[in-house]
């Protein structure tokens, strides 16, 4: 299968990322008699999986962690956690020749670099973490697993179009005032030259913000770059380049409601590269058959 397209979501419940874990260490391990470990309520010694790995001949236990995907700290594996869990499983029996803390949380290197520095002593097994990006990087390369739990995500991405996904973005980005409609709808000079910034960078950078820093949306850079959303930028950056340098000469004003532009050369100037711009999207929206943008600057 190809790098995945859309990411994939780590399961609504414990129990169902339980499974899935219990069926990758089935693969990787290559032990089909590979088994959940008891059941809830019951003590399990912090091993939640448990099998034989014949590749590397090793007795191996699992704890599940299902976290919230969200970057708040309290929603990620905690060094505190792995200590405890470390703990528990050295009561397990038989006795483990590798523990593994798997997390739908996110990769954290701290929390790699604690683990790689465990104090040996008293431990007879080896300790190692898996993340959920672990588990995406399994899941795209095991069609079959993901056919048996993404089944709704294989379907999506054979639908999704990148290159659509993109353009409808940048026709988001392109449906403000500064891009295509009279000036004197954006009231401060300082947000005309913010809002083609933003456009320039979702051109760039695929992610698209508001003017409070939120991200609205976000997708892959098609490759190659098309090349008329590359001149779109160009032609865009050269309306910035105009208006910082008519704010520096005093020839665009900001007055309590409108933006004033004292000079008509600067007027035409602007209007000529933000059409020329809409008009390069307009291009490449049209022939991926989607609506274009409405240029009403003049």
């Amino acid at each position: 299968m190809p790098a995945i397209e859309v990411e994939i979501a780590p399961p609504a419940n414990w129990q169902d990322f339980e499974r899935l874990t219990l069926d990758i260490a089935k693969v990787q391990w290559k032990d089909d008699y590979a088994e959940r470990n008891g059941r809830q309520g019951q003590a399990q010694s912090g091993v939640d999986v448990y099998g034989y790995n014949f590749n590397q001949q090793e007795r191996v236990g699992i704890q599940c962690k299902k976290k919230n995907s969200s970057g708040v700290p309290s929603k990620q594996l905690s060094v505190a956690e792995i200590d405890s869990e470390v703990e528990a499983a050295k009561n397990f029996s038989p006795k483990l020749d590798r523990f593994i803390i798997a997390t739908t949380g996110p990769r954290d290197a701290n929390l790699q670099d604690h683990v790689r520095n465990l104090d040996p002593s008293g431990l007879h097994f080896r300790v190692s973490l898996m993340f959920w990006e672990d588990y995406q990087e399994f899941l795209n390369n095991h069609t079959d697993l993901m056919y048996r739990y993404y089944k709704d995500v294989l379907e999506y991405r054979a639908k999704y179009n990148p290159i659509e996904h993109y353009l409808l973005m940048l026709s988001m980005a392109f449906d403000r005032p500064a891009l295509r409609t009279p000036f004197h709808l954006e009231n401060r000079a300082t947000d005309f030259i913010q809002a083609i910034s933003d456009t320039q960078n979702a051109i760039s950078t695929g992610r698209l913000k508001d003017r409070d820093g939120r991200v609205i949306d976000e997708c892959k850079i098609p490759k190659p770059k098309i090349k008329g959303i590359t001149k779109a930028g160009n032609h865009l950056q050269k309306a910035r380049e105009i208006a910082t340098a008519a704010i520096s000469e005093n020839l665009i004003v900001e007055h309590q409601a409108v933006m004033e532009i004292k000079s008509p050369q600067v007027v035409d100037q602007l209007n000529a590269h933000r059409k020329k711009a809409v008009d390069l999207l307009n291009i490449e929206l049209k022939a991926n058959g989607l609506g274009e943008v409405e240029f009403n600057g003049f």
